[in-house]
């Protein structure tokens, strides 16, 4: 049974959540290409074996790694909650494959679908069973060599709220009006305990011209 004061902090936090938050932001970028990083780079020996099939960009906001993956050949699914950010792509991409849903719910994928699924900085906005069930989602649409690839807030990120802000579980912030969870290695762990962690490691990025600590993992089904 959730506190009251757990309740009370998860209303002021649930506009972290609304679609029309996640749309006005999107809509700002306008019809810009977008700037990617090398993060992916590391993990094309994978991504080649995996080109029969679709990638799923999981959560692809402004399209960076859409955009990364498909000048590179592959075949992408571009999914997010805001269909703003799905509209963007075609600016930049001929023809997108896109599906627009809440991924808090039941993927639009039969099970074992696709052999990869990447998520770039989007699954570390929600509660602990939200995130295991996302979780059990990514595992029922991979294949059984399936790949997941990701990156997330590390528990260091003070720059990006970190320990800051009003405690909702461990790790899980409201911090100005957002919900946020950071990981550290142990929470990953966790979170994956019935996956097999191939790579793992914690570093730096720039995100809006200021210095973000992040976890980049791939895991695969046990």
């Amino acid at each position: 049974m959730y506190s009251h004061q757990y309740l009370k902090n998860w209303a002021i936090a649930g506009k972290n959540h609304t679609v029309e938050i996640w749309d006005d932001i999107f809509k700002k970028y306008g019809s810009r290409k977008p700037e990617y990083d090398d993060w992916l780079d590391k993990f094309l020996p994978v991504l080649e074996l995996a080109r029969t099939k679709a990638v799923i960009d999981l959560g692809c906001g402004i399209g960076n790694d859409t955009l990364y993956l498909t000048e590179r050949g592959f075949n992408v699914i571009s999914c997010d909650y805001s269909i703003e950010a799905l509209k963007r792509l075609s600016y930049f991409i001929e023809k997108p494959e896109i599906r627009h849903f809440d991924i808090r719910t039941r993927f639009p994928f039969d099970d074992s679908f696709t052999d990869v699924i990447i998520s770039d900085l989007s699954l570390h906005y929600f509660s602990k069973d939200e995130t295991e069930k996302i979780i059990s989602e990514i595992s029922r649409v991979l294949t059984g060599c399936g790949i997941f690839i990701c990156r997330i807030n590390s528990v260091r990120d003070v720059n990006f709220g970190a320990g800051q802000g009003e405690k909702i579980e461990e790790n899980f912030y409201n911090y100005k009006g957002s919900l946020k969870r950071f990981f550290d290695k142990c929470d990953i762990e966790y979170f994956f305990r019935d996956w097999k962690i191939d790579y793992i490691n914690e570093c730096e990025m720039l995100r809006y011209k200021h210095k973000k600590i992040v976890w980049e993992f791939a895991a695969r089904r046990k």
